[in-house]
């Protein structure tokens, strides 16, 4: 089953061979049939935008694509960006029943939230995770007692680390299907990757999709050593619909005010990511990194068939981040990590921003800022009164 399968597509050190199947079945299929966007990989005849350049339309390409395509705004795709000459074959992938012996279950807590991460064995006793038809979820637990005297209490979650990590030279896509999403006051989830044989961030950090409350996505890399983003390529192959917000230097170093880079991107709010469910996905290769965020009615062929042409998937960049030489030589193999927070860092200290009408705000009974007794997501999230809300209604399939 497909639905919320988390896949990694490790490139493979091979050019692609020129196969053309010739069977009826394929020439049977028509644009009509097949859609105008995604590339068929032994396919001899496309129905993409590309198609014309490559010559290689099918024959009703004209009368059921053109029109479409003569509007087609990709962003940057329409000056070339998001080439890549990669070809990347299925390596590694958790889904159903087997999802979670994929992963690692850290427990450690580095943002002061109002969660408690635990263990593989007290994750299935909570019931913060459990699969079913096929899919496995995610979800925020029952409330565990303070621990000592003045401490908050926490709800139970997990923080989720793959067994493997893969090398972004010479190239992966990372791949996260999903069908719900949880969003909200307090709730603070987040796809990303990152390198654990180094002290953070040495080894490099990309978040793919982070928000908390009602805040906007956001899409940023961290690495210790000096590294910029190419500011040509940037601007010229910023997706369309992106936000003015970006930062060029890379290097993090949050005691000097260096929160790492930033580039031009589309940035949905949890809300809307939750409103278009389907697929997250980042290729990651020695000089770009390019996100992506396709509804689950637009998922290409090729994806679908684990014959990945992110290429041609202009029309669902989210983020495009090219670097100036030099910046992954300090790059390590990257974890990929699913993890569900509540408050802290970031959830808690811009409470006000979004959730205020909650009826609790700084200096209204409560403050801001890390989880504690006094924190106003913390008391709001850890209400008897919000058992439902966040136990049975903020899953992650």
């Amino acid at each position: 089953d497909e639905d919320c399968a988390l896949s990694a597509l490790q490139m493979r050190a091979r050019k692609a061979a020129a196969v053309a199947n010739s069977s009826d079945e394929w020439n049977m299929l028509s644009c009509r049939e097949s859609g105008c966007f995604g590339y068929y990989m032994l396919r001899p005849c496309q129905c993409n935008p590309y198609c014309a350049e490559w010559g290689n339309c099918c024959a009703d390409y004209m009368e059921t694509c053109q029109a479409q395509h003569s509007t087609y705004q990709p962003g940057g795709a329409s000056l070339g960006c998001y080439r890549s000459d990669k070809v990347y074959s299925l390596s590694w992938e958790a889904e159903g029943s087997t999802f979670f012996d994929k992963f690692t279950f850290v427990t450690q807590d580095d943002v002061h939230g109002a969660h408690e991460f635990t263990t593989k064995e007290e994750a299935w006793r909570q019931k913060v995770i459990s699969t079913n038809n096929g899919q496995a979820q995610l979800r925020y637990g029952g409330l565990r007692t303070p621990s000592y005297v003045g401490e908050a209490y926490k709800r139970y979650s997990v923080n989720l680390h793959t067994n493997e990590a893969w090398n972004p030279t010479p190239g992966f896509i990372a791949v996260l299907h999903y069908t719900h999403l949880p969003h909200g006051c307090g709730i603070w989830p987040s796809f990303w990757a990152m390198n654990s044989d180094a002290v953070w961030p040495k080894g490099g950090e990309l978040d793919i999709m982070e928000f908390a409350n009602g805040e906007k996505n956001k899409v940023t890399f961290h690495i210790a050593s000096k590294c910029f983003l190419n500011k040509e390529k940037t601007e010229q192959c910023a997706p369309q619909g992106h936000t003015r917000l970006h930062k060029e230097e890379c290097q993090t170093d949050y005691f000097n005010g260096k929160l790492g880079c930033m580039p031009y991107q589309r940035q949905p709010t949890g809300a809307e990511l939750a409103a278009q469910p389907g697929i997250l996905a980042a290729e990651w290769t020695d000089d770009h990194i390019t996100i992506f965020h396709i509804p689950e009615a637009e998922i290409p062929y090729d994806l679908r068939n684990d014959q990945p042409r992110p290429e041609t998937w202009g029309k669902w960049v989210m983020a495009y981040i090219p670097f100036e030489k030099g910046c992954m030589s300090h790059v390590g193999p990257q974890e990929l990590v699913l993890n569900m927070q509540l408050c802290g860092d970031w959830a808690g200290a811009t409470w006000d921003k979004t959730c205020a009408s909650t009826g609790l705000w700084k200096g209204h009974g409560c403050v801001t800022g890390l989880s504690q007794t006094t924190d106003c997501c913390t008391k709001y999230v850890t209400s008897p009164l919000r058992e439902v809300e966040y136990r049975y209604q903020s899953d992650w399939d």
